[in-house]
């Protein structure tokens, strides 16, 4: 049951007040139905986050009470409804708690099932779980790779998409290869393409690492997943590669 129902409710209804159907199709097509949308985008739902939060006083609440407010938007099925949560965390939270708190707070969206689809994970570990990174370092990092260990298949992609935002601090890097080489040895599509997302990224800076951590995982891999990691490889060595895998 709701906590804050009323609070809750009142965001709902100014997102859906502002909700375009041919947006709310598109995203639903292009998700194929993972979550339902309302038809109302980011810069829209800040707006009205941050007068939502105005004209309800929630910035004078206690900050464990704005915490509970914001996890609870999780709750939601919707997909915007969530992403409201994120961007309050976003903008307003993730930087006025211990970092351990938080990551036990975020925990519970995976195990609770709030965190379903890849959009809503993907937005939450660029917007909220890398800055939580940037900011504390290597000790929420080190907890935070380990997630690649959970049943969780959401949650065991944010230990790897989570360090998105955290590439350039090479300190990190032993951290996210040894998430990477976990989330390879899983059969799911959304847990090989975290890896090739970030190795393209990882690539970048230091495409010998890249080169070694394929060639020593290159069996795990899907054609996808290493398709984007070599994304900015030489032409000839990405299809030297393909065929290596298909062998």
């Amino acid at each position: 049951m709701s906590i804050y129902p009323n609070q809750i409710l009142s965001l709902q209804t100014l997102l859906a007040k502002n909700a375009v159907p041919k947006t709310k199709t598109w995203w639903e097509g292009y998700m194929r139905g993972a979550i339902p949308f309302r038809g109302v985008g980011i810069p829209v739902i800040r707006k009205l986050l941050a007068e939502w939060i105005q004209v309800e006083g929630i910035a004078a609440w206690e900050l464990s009470n704005q915490l509970d407010l914001a996890l609870q938007l999780f709750e939601s099925p919707i997909a915007e409804d969530k992403l409201a949560g994120i961007l309050f965390l976003q903008d307003y939270l993730y930087d006025r708690f211990p970092w351990e708190t938080l990551l036990e707070k975020y925990a519970g969206l995976y195990t609770r099932g709030l965190i379903f689809d890849w959009n809503t994970c993907d937005w939450f570990c660029v917007r909220v779980l890398g800055p939580t990174i940037a900011r504390h370092g290597l000790p929420c990092a080190t907890i935070l790779a380990a997630w690649a260990e959970t049943e969780n298949l959401w949650q065991a992609r944010s230990a790897v998409v989570a360090f998105i935002p955290v590439t350039l601090e090479r300190a990190c890097h032993p951290l996210i290869y040894a998430a990477c080489a976990r989330l390879l040895r899983r059969e799911e599509r959304f847990a090989k393409t975290a890896v090739g997302w970030i190795l393209h990224d990882l690539s970048k800076q230091d495409e010998a690492a890249v080169r070694q951590f394929v060639d020593q995982n290159l069996g795990f891999f899907s054609v996808e997943a290493l398709n984007n990691a070599l994304k900015y490889f030489e032409a000839a060595e990405r299809k030297g590669y393909l065929k290596k895998f298909k062998a």
